[in-house]
């Protein structure tokens, strides 16, 4: 009878961590196949909504970002970085005063970035 309780509670026990771990999958804004950049992600003088990576069509190169910050930043510099390296300016973002927020396309001065999804660790996000 013992062995039978021990396997039961260890039943629940998976039951409730399989659980708690589709939830937090669930309050996760990224899509689900977008994996790139959750090492870390750094963000100094906003707060970010939303951040989405736009790989080519192979799905091995991040293209650009978009990036969805809280309120009207249109004034503020913009620029994303990743794995520590430089930094690249955002440019000028679109305000939409519904919902509140400005949205940035990201990429290398206008061209695609040069960045393996397979080698990205980490992403910057800095707005001064």
């Amino acid at each position: 009878m013992r062995k039978s309780t021990r396997v039961l509670g260890a039943v629940a026990f998976a039951g409730l961590v399989a659980a708690g771990s589709a939830a937090y999958t669930d309050s996760n804004a990224q899509p689900a196949s977008q994996v790139v950049g959750y090492g870390s992600t750094t963000v100094t003088g906003a707060t970010v909504n939303s951040i989405q990576y736009n790989l080519n069509p192979a799905g091995d190169n991040v293209d650009s970002v978009t990036l969805v910050l809280a309120g009207d930043t249109t004034s503020s510099a913009v620029s994303i970085g990743f794995d520590g390296g430089a930094t690249t300016s955002c440019g000028t973002g679109t305000y939409a005063g519904t919902p509140g927020a400005t949205t940035y396309t990201c990429n290398d001065s206008g061209e695609n970035f040069v960045q393996a999804t397979a080698d990205l660790t980490s992403t910057a996000v800095v707005v001064n």
